[in-house]
């Protein structure tokens, strides 16, 4: 019953106007950013931290856009998740780079798309339904009443989700090898790792990526999907940076990083700095997010 409500609940906000979604999503973030919450919390944190030469104000302006930028996602989601193509297609603006992923797709080895938190990622999964299908690394929620409504929400447009678990990285490899695409959010905190820099500061990585283009000699691209001004949004391909082509795995895995931050780089209030990515640090560093906790280290 808990799952079906939580998908009546989608489903009613699912026809909510774009713009209205966007307004009560701005909304929602001011007043995040006003009470201070635990996500304005974490996002000042991440930015103190990853944008050390900024002036206090603007890495105040920075929280607050994030958090209302944030906020906006949420409720463009269900939207995203349930909406006709028809509808979302006119949500998507402007595309630049295709060509990348055409000549990656042409040199026949598979396709690894880069999708970090950045704008309505979720719109990506609309998007790509217009080049054919693509098996794409998801979390299921922690509630296991909504994981099978999530997963057939979220496979709406005829790609494929699998799990973060073993069968799922079998199934990329499979997909890879028969020359298809996959899409990975890369800025996740992976249950293990090496730890490997991003804005300066180490963070546990995931090594799937080097491993699969290793295995398979697959191709990687980059993509965002940003909101715009006017409340629409456009899609951008981006090449990565070489070294994750690296045999190298300590190379490769900083290369993923560094085509984070290029991505970042396009919009960085859009993305989603109330993550808690540093949440794990290499032994000896200080903890982060301790907020009014006893100071402690790893």
């Amino acid at each position: 019953m808990t799952g079906h409500a939580a998908v009546v609940l989608l489903r009613i906000l699912s026809l909510l106007p774009r713009k209205i979604s966007q307004i009560l999503g701005q909304v929602i973030g001011r007043i995040n950013y006003i009470f201070n919450t635990r996500a304005t919390k974490i996002s000042r944190e991440n930015i103190e931290l990853c944008f050390p030469s900024l002036s206090a104000s603007e890495k105040d302006l920075l929280v607050d856009k994030s958090l209302r930028h944030t906020a906006q996602t949420m409720f463009e989601t269900p939207a995203v998740w349930l909406g006709s193509k028809r509808r979302l297609e006119s949500w998507i603006e402007n595309v630049s780079g295709e060509s990348l992923l055409a000549e990656a797709k042409d040199y026949g080895k598979g396709v690894i798309v880069l999708l970090p938190h950045l704008g309505n990622w979720e719109l990506f999964n609309v998007y790509y339904s217009r080049h054919g299908t693509m098996t794409a690394l998801y979390h299921p929620p922690r509630q296991a009443f909504l994981r099978p409504a999530m997963r057939a929400i979220r496979q709406n447009f005829g790609n494929e989700l699998v799990a973060t678990n073993k069968k799922g990285v079998t199934r990329l490899y499979r997909s890879l090898v028969s020359g298809g695409v996959v899409t990975i959010l890369p800025d996740q905190v992976p249950g293990s790792g090496v730890f490997s820099p991003i804005f300066g500061h180490a963070a546990l990585t995931d090594r799937l990526i080097p491993r699969l283009i290793q295995k398979t000699g697959a191709r990687v691209v980059a993509v965002t999907v940003r909101r715009r001004l006017n409340g629409k949004f456009m899609v951008a391909w981006q090449a990565p940076d070489v070294g994750v082509y690296d045999e190298s795995e300590t190379i490769a895995v900083a290369a993923v990083n560094k085509t984070i931050e290029a991505c970042v780089a396009l919009e960085p209030a859009q993305y989603q700095w109330e993550y808690k990515r540093y949440r794990e640090r290499p032994p000896g560093e200080k903890k982060l997010y301790r907020f009014h906790k006893q100071e402690g280290f790893h």
